[in-house]
C-alpha cells in the first residue's frame, strides 16, 4: 500500500473533522430591530415576539420599568425568544448587547435573561443591582453549573450609550463594559471581579429567554433603548471585544463575522499542519 495515499486519505479524513469546527465559530443570532413593530433575527430564524408595553420602532426596542418577570414562561414585558434560539449552544459562546439604559437605582432590572423559569437555573443580566453601591451585574446559576449563585460584576449603567459583552470558554465566563472588565477603575474600587469560574455551563438547557425583560424573578423590565442583542456560538477575544466595539451597533452582519469568523487562509494553514503531522507520524512509523 502507498503510504502517502494513506496519509492523504487520512488528511483528508481529518480535514473534514476539522472544517466544520473551523467555520462554525460565527454570529447565529441577530436581533438589530430594523423593522418597526417586529424582533427579527436577521442570522437565524428565531424570530423574537413583543410583549406588554414594549416597542420597536426607529431601530430600538423601547422598554419602560414595569414588571417584566416570566409568566407562562414567556416575558410579561420586554421581547421574549424562541426555544431554538440556544439549540445546540452547549458549550462556549458570547453575547453581545448595545444599550443605553436609565439607571435603576434601588430596583433590579432586566437586560437579559435565560433561565428554565425557575430561580435554580439562569444567566441573568442586571444593569443595576438592588443594592448599594449598585453594580451591575451578569449572574449564573445552575445551568450545569455546580454551588450557588455566581456574580460577574462591573459599574453600573449611568443614563448613557454602553456596549455589553459577555464571554464564555467554556470554563470562564468574563463581562466586558465597553471592551473594559474594570471600567473607570469601578471594580477595582469595590473590590469586584468581572470574571467568574462556571465550568459545566450549558445555554441550550436555559430556554425561556428575554431580552429587556424576562427573569424569573419579579423584576422589571429595563429602562430605556437596547439598539442590538447578538449571541455567537463562539468566545471572542479580547481583541475581538475592541474590533466589535469599533464596528458599532449598525454593523453589518458580513462585517461583525469578518472580526469573528477564522480566516479562511488561517483554516487552510491549520489543515496543512494536520497533514503534516499526519505524513510525519507515517514516515517516523
Amino acid at each position: 500500500m502507498n503510504p502517502t495515499r494513506l496519509t492523504g486519505k487520512k488528511a483528508a479524513a481529518l480535514a473534514c473533522l476539522l472544517a466544520p469546527s473551523l467555520s462554525h465559530a460565527a454570529l447565529v443570532h441577530r436581533y438589530d430591530f430594523a423593522t418597526d413593530g417586529q424582533a427579527l433575527d436577521t442570522v437565524g430564524t428565531a424570530d423574537g415576539t413583543i410583549y406588554g408595553s414594549a416597542t420597536v420602532s426607529g431601530g430600538v426596542l423601547t422598554t419602560t420599568n414595569v414588571l417584566g418577570q416570566l409568566s407562562g414562561g414567556l416575558p410579561q414585558n420586554g421581547v421574549g425568544l424562541p426555544a431554538s434560539t440556544v439549540s445546540g449552544i452547549t458549550g462556549a459562546f458570547t453575547i453581545e448587547m448595545w444599550t443605553n439604559y436609565s439607571y435603576g437605582g434601588s430596583s433590579y432590572t432586566t437586560a437579559f435573561s435565560f433561565s428554565d423559569g425557575t430561580t435554580s437555573n439562569y444567566l441573568l443580566g442586571t444593569p443595576a443591582r438592588g443594592g448599594s453601591p449598585y453594580p451591575s451585574s451578569i449572574a449564573v446559576i445552575g445551568g450545569g453549573v455546580a454551588g450557588g449563585e455566581q456574580l460577574a460584576l462591573g459599574q453600573y449603567f449611568d443614563n448613557g450609550p454602553h456596549h455589553w459583552v459577555i464571554t464564555y470558554d467554556g470554563t470562564n465566563l468574563t463581562y466586558y463594559q465597553d471592551t473594559s472588565t474594570d471600567l473607570a477603575g469601578y471594580n477595582t474600587s469595590h473590590s469586584y471581579s468581572a470574571t467568574i469560574a462556571a465550568p459545566g455551563l450549558d445555554l441550550s438547557t436555559l430556554t425561556q429567554i428575554g431580552i429587556a425583560g424576562g427573569a424569573p424573578y419579579g423584576d422589571n423590565s429595563a429602562t430605556g433603548t437596547t439598539l442590538d442583542f447578538r449571541i455567537y456560538d463562539v468566545a471572542v477575544t479580547p481583541s475581538q471585544v475592541v474590533a466589535l466595539n469599533a464596528l458599532g451597533a449598525d454593523a453589518s452582519n458580513a462585517a461583525i463575522n469578518a472580526i469573528v469568523v477564522p480566516e479562511p487562509a488561517s483554516a487552510s494553514l491549520a489543515l496543512v499542519a494536520a497533514g503534516g503531522l499526519l505524513l510525519r507520524r507515517r514516515r517516523s512509523a
